[in-house]
């Protein structure tokens, strides 16, 4: 009897994880945040505006290895997919001086909007992101559908913008 009891017990847990887990699948993505970004040439952005483009926010630094090694993975994303939809936007870190910033977009040719987040107001937004690197892929409808901490997998995310974006 008592080992019945324990096999209900123990079954009636698994319904509810497995309850639990079916919710959280079928919950609602967040939004991203009603984010505006000032880029290095001036120019405002608003994540709200790039609604039916699929779009990444990668927050970096100069200093982090990391960053600086998929720098060419993400200039060559860019260029390949921003044709058909794809924009992406490097946040670098508020401790990063806006002269090292300016001076390394300049000097590796990044061809997508670089911002500067000076007073940790968009790394606040987005979760208060403090790990570099951290991305963020935001789909067309604006619902945030991927936050990676570290090193992108190029070959998920050309997967996903394929998928997205058609080939």
């Amino acid at each position: 009897m008592a080992l019945s009891r324990n096999w209900r017990v123990a079954l009636a847990a698994l319904a509810v994880v497995g309850v639990t887990l079916a919710a959280y699948a079928l919950a609602q993505r967040p939004t991203g945040p009603d984010a505006a970004f000032t880029t290095l040439d001036g120019r405002q952005m608003r994540l709200q505006d790039l609604r039916g483009k699929v779009v990444a926010v990668t927050f970096w630094a100069t200093s982090c290895p990391i960053c600086v090694g998929e720098m060419p993975d993400l200039i060559e994303t860019y260029r390949q997919y921003q044709p058909r939809g794809f924009e992406l936007v490097a946040v670098a870190m508020a401790y990063d001086a806006p002269d090292q910033v300016r001076n390394f977009a300049q000097s590796r040719g990044l061809p997508f909007p670089v911002a500067l987040d000076g007073d940790g107001k968009l790394a606040r937004q987005f979760g208060d992101t403090r790990v570099v690197p951290t991305t963020f892929l935001i789909d067309k409808d604006g619902t945030v559908v991927s936050r990676t901490l570290g090193a992108i997998d190029f070959s998920k995310l050309r997967q996903y913008l394929d998928a997205s974006l058609g080939t």
